[in-house]
């Protein structure tokens, strides 16, 4: 990371420990209008880049007041409270003193939030102040009928990169959680779109969401490091991987423990992906690569490939797009 962001790294670093200031959703224009949308939701703004993306402005921080009771909790749910979120049972390491009214803090001492110890089912803190708010968009009708759905601005990028086609055949390696492969059947429902993921809850998740979406995409278990043996596919138009990665460019973090064998480890998966692409792609097909992570072993090392010529690089920090910290390339397969 360093290395990629030079003489910026202190403010990179810097950068992953608050929130993007924009908290977005992309609106299912095969459903309705961001026009619409807005009517009906007008906190949410318009995009400058897509039409299809709106965004609601993220408040804070807030300052916090101590209290002598005190939950602690686990890095994945601190960072989700952080922005609001109440704490559940599981997320729960301990709790200090006896208080009805609490602070929620990380396992590295951080003050998060406030909140009161309810203990009510699963539920074990209702937060009533975070460090960051917004407003609460995973409550809204509109997302459970499937006319929009959260989506990094960042990964947005990807399917306009794709830029897919009537008839093509394009295959999603790594298509949970869905936000990418349905992106690109929303900007060509006449294209044929596969997509691949490993386990069953992660594929019953893309099909209750294609299915919420309105979208015909077809949905399959399977190691996509085989897709070529087990399925025997190949001569494909265009190939998205955004396989497993080390998420350092993910935001806002409490912390985060990554070590040089963990790189090494993941970028040695990820070249398994890339070795499968190439056998399902046809000359001159598309390879399209993304991580929401900035190390240089993940991203340029893994697309640098002589059977691929290199087109297009896209970077985002967060210290200077405000956005997720973001790698995409696009390669074409030589031969």
């Amino acid at each position: 990371m360093r290395k990629v962001s030079g003489t910026k790294f202190n403010s990179l670093l810097d950068s992953l420990l608050v929130p993007n200031s924009r908290l977005y959703i992309r609106v299912n224009t095969l459903k309705t209008s961001p026009t619409r949308i807005r009517e009906r939701l007008p906190f949410l703004h318009e995009d400058e880049d897509f039409s299809e993306a709106l965004y609601i402005e993220i408040r804070g921080p807030s300052k916090l007041e101590e209290r002598e009771s005190k939950v602690i909790v686990d890095k994945r749910t601190a960072e989700s409270v952080m922005m609001g979120a109440n704490v559940y049972r599981p997320g729960v390491k301990r709790v200090i003193g006896n208080s009805r009214f609490v602070n929620v803090v990380s396992e590295n001492g951080i003050i998060i939030a406030e909140g009161e110890l309810v203990n009510q089912g699963n539920l074990a803190v209702k937060i009533t102040k975070s460090m960051y708010s917004s407003y609460p968009l995973s409550d809204l009708d509109e997302l459970k009928t499937g006319e929009i759905l959260l989506q990094g601005k960042a990964s947005m990028y990807v399917a306009y990169l794709i830029d897919p086609k009537p008839g093509e055949k394009i295959i999603d390696m790594t298509a949970h959680p869905g936000g990418k492969l349905t992106h690109i059947y929303q900007l060509e429902p006449k294209a044929r779109i596969l997509g691949f993921d490993h386990t069953k809850r992660k594929v019953q998740d893309l099909r209750q969401l294609t299915q919420r979406l309105g979208m015909h995409i077809e949905t399959y278990l399977a190691d996509s490091r085989y897709l070529y043996e087990d399925f025997r596919i190949s001569d494909v138009d265009k190939v998205l991987i955004d396989p497993p990665c080390s998420a350092l460019g993910l935001r806002p973090k409490i912390y985060d423990k990554k070590n040089k064998e963990d790189l090494i480890n993941l970028s040695s998966y990820q070249k398994q992906f890339i070795n499968a692409a190439y056998k399902l792609l046809k000359k001159d097909g598309i390879l399209i690569y993304s991580t929401c992570t900035m190390t240089e072993i993940e991203n340029e090392r893994i697309v640098e490939d002589e059977r691929f010529e290199l087109e297009e690089i896209i970077r985002f920090y967060p210290m200077v797009h405000d956005i997720t910290g973001f790698f995409i390339a696009k390669l074409r397969k030589r031969k």
